[in-house]
């Protein structure tokens, strides 16, 4: 499945990359000078911003294409790792592991983030982002009786193999189940339309700007969910 869909699906070519790039800006600051640990890169969007403020960072990415797309264009200034999560053991753990739009992808989250405790030190921060379920375009959806509720299958999650459906309590609730204790969760981003229309649409980087901070002041609406948490010794 994921050589599947790393053969034909580019974040840099998608509205995923615009949420991508968001989602460095909360998480990418927070690095700085930091031992971090991406977990599941795509094709990079957000790696060169944890280059920036990162001390070293490292990549972990089950899909051999993604891998070498990454590795090659940033080479020399990260260290890459081609595994699954769950064959992946650290020699010495991390400051911060970061899990940005990826655990909806899997069919045991709670699973990969207690074998993910592994990776951080005591004290580390584990910096987690999902798609929110309760985003205004899937309540935009249901309004229109195109779908049932807003956490109906959608043709984007069949085809991303995408089993996870989070909103802010279920995101919290994992995590906690994990073995984390939660510093911080919050929507961001406010997404009026489907991915297969905002691919269409021109939109300035201040409309992006405004729509990002929009999804702050409303967390219940935004399209996305980021979440800090720290391991429970």
């Amino acid at each position: 499945t994921l050589n599947r869909i790393a053969s034909r699906f580019s974040t840099h070519k998608d509205f995923d990359g615009t949420l991508a790039h968001y989602t460095g800006r909360i998480i990418a600051p927070q690095l700085k000078g930091k031992r971090a640990l991406e977990a599941g890169c795509s094709t990079g969007v957000m790696t060169p911003m944890l280059l920036r403020y990162a001390k070293e960072l490292h990549v972990v990415e089950g899909s051999p294409l993604y891998a070498e797309i990454v590795r090659k264009r940033h080479k020399g200034k990260l260290h890459m790792n081609c595994c699954l999560f769950e064959d992946y053991v650290v020699q010495k753990p991390f400051d911060s592991v970061l899990f940005a739009g990826v655990l909806h992808h899997l069919d045991d989250p709670v699973a990969i983030l207690r074998h993910a405790r592994t990776w951080l030190k005591r004290g580390g921060a584990l910096h987690v982002s999902v798609p929110n379920m309760t985003s205004f375009h899937r309540e935009l959806g249901v309004a229109m009786h195109v779908t049932r509720t807003v956490y109906d299958t959608s043709e984007r999650n069949v085809f991303f193999a995408q089993p996870g459906r989070f909103d802010k309590e279920k995101l919290v609730e994992t995590v906690i189940q994990a073995g984390y204790k939660v510093i911080d969760c919050y929507g961001f981003f406010f997404k009026p339309f489907p991915h297969s229309v905002m691919n269409k649409m021109k939109l300035t980087g201040k409309v992006l700007d405004g729509l990002f901070e929009m999804g702050k002041r409303y967390p219940h609406l935004a399209c996305q969910l980021y979440l800090k948490a720290e391991p429970m010794r």
